[in-house]
């Protein structure tokens, strides 16, 4: 999913000069079959990490230009290899007994089956904001990452601080 969204923006910058944001990328891309085999939620978090991409490249072409950035080449985002996997990321989910089900969608379901997660118990009270799948030794292992909000903490700062010398 992540090449297609890549492609499709790329394909706009080289027609068009200019940069096609999320939200018209979404409209190309909703179609393809690789958006429809990934339940919707992972599929537009793809797309959200294409956007950003580009916005950095963008950023990175204005920070030149101002003369702020002094690399000469400055690359476009490049593709994924042809078998490369790109991580899940899954903003919310539903926890029953202790497991989490990863969504997807019921073609893939059909043909694969269900694939629960076992939750952590320690972060039962904490607020979740997404989940993260990466595929790790060419997606023969995976690892799960919860990301949670935390209140922040009050940073003390102290003008008491001495230095000793021993």
């Amino acid at each position: 999913m992540y090449n297609v969204g890549l492609y499709s923006v790329r394909q706009f910058y080289f027609a068009e000069g200019r940069y096609l944001r999320y939200e018209s990328n979404y409209h190309y891309c909703k179609d393809n079959e690789n958006y429809r085999l990934l339940q919707t939620d992972i599929a537009q978090q793809t797309l959200k990490v294409v956007d950003r991409s580009f916005k950095s490249f963008f950023n990175l072409v204005q920070k030149s230009q101002e003369g702020l950035y002094r690399f000469e080449q400055i690359r476009l985002p490049r593709y994924l290899k042809k078998e490369g996997y790109f991580p899940l990321i899954i903003p919310r989910i539903r926890v029953k007994d202790g497991y989490f089900n990863i969504p997807m969608s019921r073609n893939f379901k059909d043909k694969y089956g269900v694939v629960k997660i076992p939750f952590p118990e320690r972060l039962a009270d904490n607020n979740l904001k997404e989940v993260r799948i990466i595929p790790r030794f060419n997606a023969r292992f995976f690892e799960v990452e919860f990301i949670t909000e935390d209140e922040p903490q009050p940073v003390v700062k102290s003008d008491n601080a001495r230095f000793y010398r021993p």
